[in-house]
Order: structure tokens, then C-alpha cells, then sequence
């Protein structure tokens, strides 16, 4: 059995090209999702087994047009309760050098996480081939 969960990516400048790597925890395996110049966000729905329960998001890495970027970074750093991860929000503020990261949970409750941006661009990973 497996259930679907949904990751979205917000930028709030989508001149050049923006990307997200990201897993969920304990899950581990990576994921992508890649903006487009001119495309300010999207969104990854996948499929995880059902004995997984997310708790956390992990981010490897998430840029924007080469000017502000995020490495290694977990959201929420502490779990604020005990029921899964059913969907999750990283927005991106380039201008204001701030990401969010905003986890939904099965039993309706939110929780969302700041942190700041490092001012350079780097590398997006390419979505591996299926």
C-alpha cells in the first residue's frame, strides 16, 4: 500500500530558474522540483509507502535565479505533533533573503519555519531519469 503526499514551490521572483531538492523524514529519497524562468511555482505530488509517517521535511538544497540559495535545512526542526505530514509549502522570498517552509498534518494543524537565505545561487539538482 502507499499514499500520496503533496510538496508545492512558491518563489516571489521567477525571472530566472528556481529548484527545490527535498526529501521527507524518515522517507530519505529526494525529490525535485524545477521552476522555469518565468514560472513562479509548482508542485511535486509523490508516493510514499504506507508504513512511512513524515515528520519533517528535508531540504537539500533550494535556489533562485542564482541569487539567493538554502542548503541543508529541515522543517519543522521540531516535531509539534505526532501525526504524519500530509502536504507541505516552501516559499521563497528573494527579495527579503527569507524561506518558509510550512509543514500541513493529518490531525489539521500547521506549523511553518523561517530561515534565511545564503546571498549566492547554487547548483539544481537535475531530476534524476525515470
Amino acid at each position: 500500500m502507499s499514499k500520496q503526499i503533496t510538496m508545492r514551490f512558491w518563489r516571489d521572483k521567477y525571472e530566472g530558474p528556481g529548484c527545490l531538492e527535498y526529501s521527507r523524514v524518515p522517507e530519505g529519497r529526494r525529490h525535485h522540483i524545477n521552476l522555469l524562468p518565468g514560472i513562479q511555482q509548482g508542485s511535486s505530488t509523490d508516493t510514499i509507502d504506507d508504513t512511512l509517517n513524515p515528520s519533517n521535511v528535508q531540504v537539500y538544497v533550494a535556489t533562485n535565479n542564482d541569487e539567493v540559495s538554502i542548503e541543508m535545512w529541515q522543517f519543522p526542526s521540531v516535531a509539534t505533533t505526532t501525526t504524519p505530514i500530509v502536504s507541505a509549502l516552501v516559499s521563497l522570498f528573494e527579495g527579503a533573503r527569507l524561506i518558509v517552509g510550512t509543514a500541513f498534518y493529518a490531525d489539521d494543524t500547521v506549523t511553518s519555519e523561517l530561515a534565511k537565505l545564503d546571498p549566492h545561487g547554487r547548483v539544481c539538482p537535475q531530476r534524476p531519469a525515470k
